[in-house]
């Protein structure tokens, strides 16, 4: 597990696709999803702020990410939910993509 604030280098995630998300359950508390979006990558806590279901097992379909257990959706630049069944937004944390390089600032929610 990785400390709050901590950069963490993720490696060349070139491959990932527009539409594409990767998890990366050891960092935070509960795992990351990166996600590609209009060829940028976003990063966001692996669970859903409604049940605590991971969200790297729904689906990405424009910028939204979709919870597999009752289908909360989360806007992935922003961490905003899109209405019910979640209340509340999910942690972002930032991406810098450089080259083949990439790396993440986990935050206190991570």
């Amino acid at each position: 597990m990785t400390d709050a604030g901590d950069v963490v280098e993720l490696g060349d995630l070139s491959d990932l696709r527009d539409g594409q998300i990767r998890a990366f359950p050891d960092l935070g508390t509960h795992g990351i999803v990166v996600c590609r979006v209009a060829g940028t990558l976003h990063a966001v806590v692996d669970n859903c702020s409604h049940r605590d279901a991971k969200l790297s097992e729904g689906r990405l379909r424009g910028g939204l990410l979709t919870c597999p257990l009752h289908g909360a959706q989360f806007d992935v630049r922003t961490g905003q939910h899109q209405g019910p069944p979640a209340s509340m937004p999910i942690a972002c944390f930032a991406v810098e993509e450089d080259g083949a390089q990439v790396t993440v600032r986990l935050g206190a929610d991570g």
